[in-house]
């Protein structure tokens, strides 16, 4: 009788130990798969599917409107999340703001030297941002965390903004 009390413990605990083994293991697998998948993606250059129903926008500023450099400029998402670049997470992106209608190559990274488009790769919803003073086109776009654009794109209507004043430091992030 005294065994059978031992044993009985004895073989929960070892089979407790191997649910967790099997779990280990699957975690591991499933951690590899998407290791590859993201080496695959990156390496093609594929781009990941916009979240369905997720739209952009520009929170505070609309077509038309006349501000004085530097302005804030707020970034709205809906139906998707902000994550920092680099982290790959299901239906996340970070913002990327373009400036006077900027030509790129959406099935490539974007462009990280060209000043009129401004990566916000740690996740940032807003920014002030400084332009000359003139008229200007502003459009939000979210990336990827591998800083690709989305397909099909993720991005808010174009504005045109009118700056006024004298000559501004350059735009900052």
């Amino acid at each position: 009788m005294r065994a059978v009390r031992t044993l009985i413990p004895m073989m929960l605990l070892t089979m407790s130990v191997g649910v967790v083994h099997a779990d280990w293991k699957s975690d591991l697998k499933s951690a590899a798969k998407q290791q590859a998948g993201a080496k695959v993606e990156q390496t093609l250059g594929l781009a990941n599917p916009a979240p369905a129903g997720a739209s952009a926008y520009l929170i505070n500023l609309k077509s038309g409107d006349t501000v004085t450099s530097p302005f804030l400029v707020q970034f709205g998402l809906k139906g998707a999340g902000v994550s920092p670049a680099g982290l790959q997470s299901v239906d996340t992106g970070h913002h990327v703001l373009l400036i006077d209608s900027p030509t790129f190559d959406a099935t490539l990274a974007l462009p990280l030297d060209n000043a009129s488009i401004k990566h916000f790769d740690k996740g940032e919803t807003e920014t002030m941002l400084s332009l000359p003073a003139g008229t200007h086109t502003i459009q939000l776009l979210v990336a990827d965390w591998k800083q690709q654009a989305f397909n099909p794109s993720l991005q808010s209507e174009k504005i045109t903004i009118t700056v006024k004043g004298g000559a501004a430091a350059p735009a900052k992030k």
